[in-house]
């Protein structure tokens, strides 16, 4: 079987989608947060509900924004955050990760 040569190029906004997605499915998230316009003072090369995404040659670098559930154990739902993330960069997008980072911005009431 030959393959073929070329390019794939996944649009940042594809990437944001993949991400939100993913962290969506994580147990311990309520929903996505707000993410901020700017990062680092600068217009963010792609941004979504919850997600901000610098996409660089060296690697990806994405904050996730979340509202976590209350019975959740914060530390634990930010490392599970990261790990899912950073898989779905590698994996789905065939693109390498610099870092994930999480922000917790809020802990949502529980009913009853």
């Amino acid at each position: 079987m030959s393959i073929a040569t070329g390019n794939v190029t996944v649009a940042p906004h594809v990437l944001i989608r993949l991400v939100s997605l993913a962290i969506r499915e994580v147990p311990g998230v309520a929903r996505l947060g707000s993410a901020p316009r700017t990062y680092a003072g600068r217009r963010s090369s792609a941004s979504g509900p919850g997600v901000v995404a610098q996409i660089a040659v060296a690697g990806t670098s994405v904050d996730c924004y979340v509202i976590a559930t209350a019975s959740s154990n914060l530390l634990e739902l930010g490392t599970a955050i990261q790990v899912t993330v950073a898989a779905v960069i590698r994996e789905l997008a065939g693109m390498s990760v610099d870092e994930v980072n999480v922000y917790i911005q809020d802990v949502e009431a529980g009913s009853g």
